[in-house]
């Protein structure tokens, strides 16, 4: 056990420095330069890009580079060119305020996702089957913004309850359960819009998983030594069905970073995904390589966590 465990971090690590030369040498590969001049801007003398150069080490070879920028982010010294603050407190902030959003709506859509599947596989060819199977391809089709412009159409008309920003202006001096409820609704309609997509997909492999199972020897055997078709059905199938969504667990972690941009955007949620894009839009270098390390990081924690689940899912697995 512990011997999978050193090689496994081990091999990890290796992974996570190739990953971060190979992001860093292909942003600064870019076509231009981060200190292009704007030709329109008269602020821009020669003068203050040569400070500028100097100061973040443009000036230095490519190798340099990449070992000055992460020696500054590991002690905390490297900031955002665009408004000169600590890149890992302004991902920390952000981080925070993505984090609500990412939990409620992993939790809504592996909630629901598993219970509709495997109904569905049980009512194989039946009405719900139909109607489940109609809904998620309906719901995959849908482009996600002009299915939230709907849902916000719908929330405000129906409700009369704002649904844009974190959190309504002018209630800092309401009650606790009026800022409780605003902080509610505010989360729970770009959680739902984030997790609807994720049902659809995730429930129609649940559904393709459990059928491939119930075909196979074993549980045709357990239902034909009499066992109840819940022991058969939740007992032996499902467990059986599990393995590939080990896998898939795993890179849940990930999504707190890209799988929200769009979610963050319409909703004007200040999140960390919403961040990424306006660094990238920037030219923000040292925001963008941050959080790309660190959505290797996630991708490699996710993939460790699903080694470890493995052995709980089917203890045949040997390390």
């Amino acid at each position: 056990m512990l011997a999978f465990l050193g090689r496994s971090f081990v091999q990890k690590l290796i992974t996570l420095f190739f990953i971060s030369v190979i992001s860093f040498a292909v942003i600064y590969l870019a076509p231009g330069e981060p200190s292009q001049v704007d030709p329109l801007n008269p602020k821009f003398t020669k003068e203050v890009v040569e400070r500028f150069r100097q100061q973040f080490h443009l000036d230095k070879p490519l190798h340099q580079q990449y070992l000055l920028f992460y020696r500054d982010l590991f002690t905390g010294k490297s900031v955002s060119w665009k408004d000169g603050r600590s890149v890992l407190a302004k991902i920390y902030e952000r981080f925070l305020n993505s984090l609500p959003l990412f939990i409620v709506g992993t939790l809504i859509t592996w909630t629901l996702s598993f219970p509709v599947g495997i109904q569905a596989a049980i009512s194989r060819g039946g009405g719900y089957d139909r109607s489940t199977t109609f809904l998620a391809y309906l719901l995959i089709s849908i482009p996600g913004f002009f299915f939230a412009y709907i849902l916000i159409i719908f929330v405000v008309n129906t409700f009369h309850v704002p649904v844009i920003g974190m959190r309504t202006f002018g209630l800092s001096g309401a009650g606790l359960a009026t800022r409780m409820m605003d902080r509610v609704w505010h989360l729970l309609i770009p959680s739902i819009l984030g997790a609807t997509a994720g049902i659809a997909v995730l429930s129609r492999y649940v559904r393709g998983q459990m059928l491939e199972v119930e075909s196979q020897d074993y549980v045709r055997t357990a239902r034909a030594k009499g066992l109840p078709e819940e022991q058969v059905h939740y007992k032996h199938a499902l467990r059986n069905a599990l393995l590939p969504f080990v896998t898939m667990f795993g890179l849940v972690l990930p999504g707190l970073i890209g799988g929200s941009v769009i979610i963050e955007s319409i909703f004007a949620w200040p999140g960390i995904g919403r961040m990424a894009y306006e660094a990238i839009l920037a030219r923000d270098y040292p925001v963008i390589i941050t959080v790309n390390f660190i959505s290797a990081i996630l991708v490699l924690v996710g993939t460790f966590l699903s080694d470890l689940l493995y052995m709980v899912v089917d203890p045949r697995i040997k390390l």
